[in-house]
């Protein structure tokens, strides 16, 4: 003889809290203040860079050339990097309230248990 309890209403509700490791990796997820600290390293990178080649300019022209080229093509990948930093931002101007991973949408930034570091989860519940 098989007894229905009724236990619960018609709609049922279930909650998966699992959380699993992401594929995103601390680099790849942005924040406001990440951004500003690493488009002012940039910033910075190419200030040296350019007062390298004026030193360069002063040197025996053999060696300020090929300097100088290789200084230029370090000035052109940084401002290639800036340029991705400038489209990150804007997807953080849109979502203000939490970072921008670019590898897994829903990689977060959680504590782990064991000496309170950091490890990127995907939240699945």
């Amino acid at each position: 003889m098989c007894q229905r309890l009724e236990l619960f209403a018609e709609a049922i509700v279930a909650i998966d809290g699992s959380k699993l490791k992401a594929v995103n990796h601390r680099d790849r997820n942005f924040t406001s203040a990440k951004l500003e600290r690493r488009m002012r390293d940039i910033e910075s990178s190419i200030t040296r860079y350019l007062e390298a080649m004026d030193t360069a300019d002063r040197q025996v022209p053999a060696i300020a050339k090929v300097r100088t080229e290789r200084l230029q093509d370090k000035i052109a990948a940084l401002k290639e990097q800036m340029r991705g930093l400038k489209e990150i931002e804007v997807q953080l101007n849109a979502a203000p309230d939490k970072p921008v991973p670019l590898t897994d949408p829903d990689a977060r930034s959680m504590k782990t248990r064991n000496g309170g570091s950091w490890v990127q989860r995907a939240d699945c519940g």
